[in-house]
This record gives structure tokens, C-alpha cells and sequence, in this order.
């Protein structure tokens, strides 16, 4: 389906249901996803929509806009859902698929499915992808993230992530001389204005390595600074 069908039906569905359905803008000083620049290294903005549905289910739709070098740029349309299970007070389980599209970019159409744990502050999730940004390789990315309370309404957090490929890029790209492996980290803080605006400032570092994706010229470090609102 074209990505641009995507949101009518996404909201056509929300309306068919009976659930809570929310807005979300976010605007970054450097727009990142597991440690790589998809804005070369400039500002990007996210407009995303929620639904939470009965017995544990969800769905949401984004639209953002990627930059990956002066030539390559277009809409980036991730829709997901999934549901999430209770296992025991303080403890859930979730399990969910991802559709990314790109326009005027389809190359680097893919899909990956997660599942994970979720606890009182932190959640581990893992994701795996037979065809890692349309390059034929297959990967797998094991994420840890935690939040705890400082004074408020201010709050620490923190981001581990560590992807992994394996397979032969079908774009002819050799492979990474620094190994089919890449970390990437986040650490930082949160400042909450009332219960719909979010305030973050972190370093975000990853390293050499991994597969091949979008991402050119990202710097392996930098300081974000992200600002988002909830509807």
C-alpha cells in the first residue's frame, strides 16, 4: 500500500473504535533513531497519532521528513501496533509490527517486528528485520531504556541499544570494515511543563560498525535537545 493511504485508513480504523486516540508533535535539535542523524545532522520535527484499543491493544501512525544526504530526502511514514499483556503487577509483555515507507525513497522500505518487556521505569525490547533498509540484510536490535524520577518534575534517562546484521548488502557495498556490530548510547534529562509538554537534553553517542542504512555523514556524538506536546 502507498504510504500516503496510510493515514486515512489509520483513522479510519480509530474512528471504528471504541479506545483513546492522541496526538503527539516533537521537535529535535538533531533527529536521531538508534544512535544515526536521518536529518543530516540538522533540526526534524515528528507528528505522530495513538490509539489504545481494549485488552492491551494499539496502533499509531508518524510522519516525519528524512535528510539523509543533500540528494536523498523525502516523507518517512512508520505505521505500528501491537498489544501489550499483563504478566504480573509491574510487569508486562508487548509483541508488535513495524511498517516503514519512504517516499521518493523506496529503496529503504522494510519492516520489523519487537517484543519485549516493559517494568516500572524501564523496558527491553527486541527487534528483528529480514530485510534491514531494503539491503537484503537481516538484523536484529536489542534496546534497553530506563527512567527514573529526580526532583520534580524533573527525571533521568537512558538509552542502550546494540544492532547487528548479517548477510550481504544487495546495494554492493562491501561490508563495514568495523564489524556487522553497533552500539549506540543516550543519557540524559527530562523537565515535564504540566501533563502535555516534555522538555529532554542528552548525549547521544554510537559507535562504528553495523549494517548499512540511510544515515551518511552522522556524527558519532552530539548533544540533542528535543521538545514535544501531547494533544
Amino acid at each position: 500500500m502507498p504510504a500516503a493511504r496510510l493515514l486515512p485508513l489509520f483513522l479510519l480504523l480509530m474512528g471504528a473504535a471504541r479506545a483513546d486516540v492522541g496526538m503527539t508533535l516533537s521537535l529535535q535539535s538533531d533527529a536521531r533513531e538508534r544512535g544515526q542523524s536521518y536529518s543530516d545532522n540538522q533540526p526534524g520535527a515528528q507528528l505522530g497519532l495513538g490509539w489504545d484499543g481494549t485488552g492491551g491493544w494499539y496502533a499509531g501512525l508518524s510522519l516525519t521528513h528524512v535528510r539523509f544526504d543533500a540528494t536523498r530526502r523525502g516523507r518517512w511514514w512508520r505505521a505500528y501496533g501491537g498489544r501489550v499483556i499483563t504478566l504480573r503487577p509491574g510487569l508486562d509483555a508487548e509483541a508488535g509490527l513495524v511498517l516503514h515507507r519512504y517516499e521518493r525513497l523506496s529503496r529503504y522500505d522494510h519492516a520489523e517486528a519487537f517484543a519485549g518487556l516493559l517494568g516500572e521505569g524501564w523496558q527491553l525490547r527486541l527487534h528483528g528485520a529480514p530485510n534491514h533498509y531494503g539491503s537484503g540484510q537481516r538484523s536484529v536490535y536489542l534496546e534497553a531504556n530506563m527512567r527514573w524520577p529526580a526532583t520534580a518534575p524533573l527525571a533521568w534517562l537512558a538509552h542502550a541499544g546494540v544492532l547487528h546484521a548479517t548477510g550481504n548488502s544487495r546495494w554492493g557495498r562491501p561490508r563495514n570494515a568495523d564489524g556487522p556490530t553497533r552500539a549506540d548510547l543516550r543519557a540524559g534529562g527530562s523537565w515535564q511543563l504540566g501533563e502535555a509538554v516534555e522538555v529532554q537534553a542528552a548525549w547521544v553517542w554510537a559507535s562504528r560498525g553495523g549494517p548499512v542504512m540511510g544515515a551518511a555523514a552522522t556524527r558519532r556524538s552530539t548533544a540533542q535537545l528535543t521538545l514535544s506536546a501531547a494533544f
